[in-house]
This record gives C-alpha cells, structure tokens and sequence, in this order.
C-alpha cells in the first residue's frame, strides 16, 4: 500500500474536475520522466521467456521511483510540528494517516509496539497501530534519513504514470502530485527520535496506569492496601511528585489520586 493514490493514464495531459470545489477544473502535465534505470530489452528472446518477472520487475521500479520522487515532494511542502498535533487533525474527516519513516527507524518503532500487542496489528502486510483515535499505517523507505518522519492523510495525494515504449526500452513519465481532496490536513515533519519517544512514553504510562487501576479493583483490606500505595514511588499516569495523607496519596502535577470517596453529609431533619 503506497502513501499516494498512483494512477495510470495515455494522455500527457489531462484535464480533470475537481468534485471539492464547484467549477474548478485543474490541467495535469505527464511530462516529468522517472529514473526507472529500465532494462534493455535488445535480448527480445530473452524478454520473452521472463516477461511476467520483467514486468513485476518494471512495476516495483516505477513505484520505488515515484515513491522517492513524492518523500522529496514532502521535503518541500511539508510543515514541521511535534507528534501528534491532535487539535490540528480533529479539524479534519480523515482518521487514517501514513507514518514514514526510514526503515531503521520503522524496526525500533515496531519493536516499542510490539511490546504493547494490542496496540499493533496487521491489515493485507501492513503494520498499522491506532494512537489518540487515529489510525496510523507504518510506512518505510530506504532512502529516507534516519531522523526524518512525515505524516500525511492516507489519499490525499494523486499522481498519474504514463509510458512510452521505444524499440529497446521503455519510458515513464509522472505528473506532479495533485491534491484531490482538498479536506486533509497538510503533510507533517517530525523528527523520528520524538516520534518513537513519545509513544514509548505514553505506552509506559497506560501499563502503569492499567497496573494500578487493576490492583486497586482487587478488594484489599488495609494492611494490604496501605502496601500497595507505599509502592508508588511517583505518579502511575504523568510520572509526577506524589504527596501523602495517612495510606492514600495524591499527585501534585495531575489530577490523579487515590483517596478514599467520601459519603455525602445530609442533616438530619
């Protein structure tokens, strides 16, 4: 699955309407060729004999070329921001959105999901994990540096491909790549450490967080419940200073505590 919508066309020129926009019609050039390194064809017996795996071969070819070709269109339109701008996304429809990285940075980040193994899980061969209610597809590539993460809406992007065949070889052509869809947010920047990061910190805090919640659901008499708070030595949610009253304790930084409810006083009439 490719971060883009890539389609195939004849024409070098296409004219297309917009359906996000009333009356807006949009020219696109096929014109820019792809650096394909395509194979020689003069051996045409030799094409012959292998030309399912020839083609399999050109398909890769022409979609590692328009892959790098669109990580390069990032660099260039992409806003730089911190990971996970979730004010700026809820804006928005999309709820679906590419993570690239490269691919060093996509191993270490799989082995933090993986400690957690529900929070990743896999859909047709791709790595895809939900955070802050948005689902996150893991994409990589290698020619990506290590410190380098963009995030964009999974369809926003169009580009279309046509060929053109010569005696000995075969030619592609790209147009650049078009916004469709108009109601995405734009491409991000992040850097990959903060990435990987902030979400082994946030899944740090929920086991913690589900660790104490599922202690304090087990019915405990005091003893043993003033054991357990004595174990916290900092705040199970935000990892903050904890301040105590008697067996219960209470953070300082967030709203997290565990004091006893106390019953509602109503006078005797």
């Amino acid at each position: 699955m490719l971060p883009f919508t890539l389609k195939t066309t004849e024409e070098p020129i296409l004219r297309l309407h917009l359906h996000n926009s009333e009356d807006s019609v949009l020219d696109v050039d096929i014109n820019s060729e792809l650096d394909t390194h395509p194979a020689d064809f003069a051996q045409q017996d030799q094409f012959y004999t292998y030309i399912q795996d020839q083609n399999r071969s050109v398909l890769r070819r022409v979609n590692e070329a328009t892959y790098q070709a669109f990580t390069i269109f990032l660099h260039d339109i992409s806003v730089q921001n911190t990971f996970l701008p979730t004010e700026l996304l809820a804006q928005f429809p999309n709820q679906r959105y590419f993570l690239i990285l490269s691919i060093p940075r996509i191993y270490e980040l799989q082995e933090v999901l993986q400690s957690n193994p529900e929070s990743l899980w896999m859909n047709r061969g791709q790595s895809l994990f939900e955070y802050e209610g948005f689902e996150i597809i893991l994409s990589s590539k290698h020619h990506l540096n290590d410190n380098t993460a963009f995030l964009v809406s999974s369809g926003k992007y169009t580009v279309f491909i046509r060929q053109e065949n010569e005696e000995e070889t075969t030619r592609f052509f790209r147009s650049k790549f078009c916004d469709l869809i108009g109601n995405a947010p734009p491409p991000l920047h992040f850097s990959a450490r903060q990435v990987i990061d902030t979400i082994q910190d946030d899944l740090n805090r929920r086991d913690a967080a589900t660790e104490i919640e599922q202690m304090l659901l087990i019915h405990l008499d005091s003893d043993t419940y003033a054991d357990v708070t004595d174990k916290l030595k900092s705040c199970p949610v935000c990892n903050g200073q904890l301040r105590r009253i008697m067996e219960s304790a209470f953070c300082l930084e967030c709203d997290w505590d565990n004091l006893p409810t106390l019953k509602r006083y109503t006078k005797s009439q």
